[in-house]
């Protein structure tokens, strides 16, 4: 089984620079998003990163996403919003659990409350363990 990388566990490999695990791993295409936002959120909301220092990640982080595996989620709406009720989860981790379960990939998240939601339903694991 293959990786699917959440925003969470992306960045974080980012971060880390560890991008040889990078190597045949899937995401999500809204994880641009995600990750463009928690950028965001460091530089203006936590004051934790510096702009020249948000600027180069969310230019590498571009990068990445410019060359990973990329699912969508059209198609999968019911199943998406079914799945976020059923676990108390949101719409955006309700859509990597169904890609995940759908296309039989292992999900990889740093969320660890979504981890614990989710843990009898598929294999999770985090950025670290793969």
């Amino acid at each position: 089984m293959r990786p699917l990388l959440d925003a969470s566990a992306l960045l974080n490999i980012v971060k880390r620079a560890e991008l040889d695990k990078l190597r045949d791993v899937a995401t999500l295409d809204l994880v641009l998003y995600e990750a463009l936002n928690a950028i965001w959120k460091e530089h203006v909301l936590l004051e934790r990163m510096d702009w020249n220092t948000a600027y180069e990640f969310s230019k590498l982080v571009s990068e990445v996403f410019n060359v990973i595996e990329k699912h969508g989620i059209e198609g999968l709406e019911l199943d998406i919003l079914q799945q976020a009720v059923e676990h108390g989860i949101t719409i955006y981790d309700a859509s990597y659990l169904t890609i995940a379960v759908k296309k039989n990939f292992i999900l990889v998240t740093d969320d660890e409350r979504l981890s614990e939601k989710i843990k009898n339903k598929i294999m999770v694991k985090n950025s670290r363990s793969i």
